[in-house]
């Protein structure tokens, strides 16, 4: 069976009512095919020939609104190659250029492969920049790094890239103190806290009553003496055999309560 001839009518049809996005992509093939009563591929072929013409205007995919698609342009290419090199994360590059990270990964990915950028392991410290960190990294007292964001903030690399140096600081030996692993670190611990604070603000938190085993347990003989008071009320006093107070009780009596 042969393909079906384009009628002037159909091919005007399709000029005019083709409904084009931000890329001059059409969005309406399936509605047209359904109308002209022919196949979407068919009506594809038409439109992929109307661009060739003129007719339609050429696929511009830097106009697409919609990032996954959109390409990289020479600024864009040179951010992430600055910013990786770094040590920003891809979360962070992505977040940056408004992109997913598995279209920043793969664009790294490509550009590695060209040589553009290198590896991360392959990062390299100056050797002032080792001995600035040397000189002013500070530890809580469990041995944890209290001062991780300072020191990459100061040395315009990345938490990650300077935790990692630290790590190998520590395992050459230039830095010989250590964390404590059984315990939290201080910076931890504290945010804990400051998270419970947010967390039970306005919440009354039960203090538990602690009783106190007594130290000293023994039998004494006391003095009792009851007298009535000016309103009428008995007072038992509690005394020691050497005229001490130890105790008084008032309690009314029948008629007076």
């Amino acid at each position: 069976m042969g393909h079906k001839h384009w009628t002037p009518r159909e091919i005007k049809y399709v000029a005019e009512k083709s409904l084009l996005d931000s890329t001059n992509a059409v969005v309406n093939v399936k509605q047209m095919a359904k109308y002209l009563k022919r196949s979407s591929g068919a009506v594809n072929n038409k439109i992929t020939k109307l661009r060739k013409e003129g007719t339609l205007p050429q696929i511009n995919r830097e106009n697409a609104l919609d990032s996954l698609n959109r390409p990289y342009s020479d600024e864009e290419i040179k951010r992430v190659t600055f910013m990786f090199q770094k040590n920003s994360t891809v979360k962070e590059i992505a977040d940056a250029l408004d992109r997913t990270e598995s279209a920043i990964q793969s664009l790294i990915f490509k550009l590695r492969q060209k040589g553009v950028i290198e590896s991360p392991k392959r990062e390299l410290w100056q050797k002032h920049e080792e001995t600035y960190l040397l000189n002013n990294i500070q530890f809580d007292e469990h041995g944890y790094t209290a001062n991780t964001d300072e020191l990459a903030n100061f040395l315009d690399r990345s938490v990650q890239s300077v935790s990692r140096k630290i790590t190998k600081l520590r395992k050459s030996g230039a830095i010989t103190i250590h964390a404590d692993r059984t315990k939290t670190s201080v910076k931890a611990k504290n945010a804990h806290e400051q998270f419970n604070k947010r967390r039970f603000a306005g919440c009354e938190r039960k203090v538990p009553i602690v009783v106190n085993t007594p130290s000293k347990v023994e039998v004494v003989q006391v003095v009792l003496t009851v007298t009535v008071g000016a309103n009428g009320e008995e007072i038992h006093q509690f005394w020691t055999f050497d005229g001490k107070l130890l105790a008084e009780n008032k309690k009314l009596t029948e008629g007076n309560q």
